[in-house]
């Protein structure tokens, strides 16, 4: 399983707290003492956070720093055994058929996001 790219995982959930709260670029950039440049660069993943800004946006937002990468922000991150062992047990007890009708339905939806992600 391919490890998500930490930046871009930080930079998805800064924009969407920051939208969350109905503020522009300026107003957060305001709040945390940065260029409203720079709150544009970071929500791209074109430039990184220290963890002092980290620490700000945390205090600005009032959430823990683990939900910029983690389980609380809906991204539960897997180690590939894991992910492996929890579709294996999820399948027990059904069918060699209705395993591989699972196994389909994943690959097409694999596939549309791929095709997704070349617009986007």
């Amino acid at each position: 399983m391919k490890r998500p790219n930490l930046r871009l995982v930080i930079a998805r959930k800064i924009r969407k707290e920051r939208l969350k709260r109905d503020w522009s670029q300026e107003e957060l950039a305001e709040k945390i003492d940065v260029h409203p440049s720079f709150i544009g660069q970071i929500e791209r993943g074109i430039k990184t956070i220290s963890l002092e800004t980290l620490e700000t946006l945390c205090l600005v937002f009032e959430i823990r720093p683990s939900q910029f990468i983690g389980e609380s922000s809906g991204e539960k991150i897997y180690r590939k055994r894991e992910f492996t062992e929890n579709i294996v047990d999820l399948l027990k007890g059904y069918s060699a058929q209705e395993q591989k009708v699972v196994y389909q339905t994943i690959k097409q939806l694999f596939r549309q996001k791929r095709k997704m992600r070349k617009f986007c």
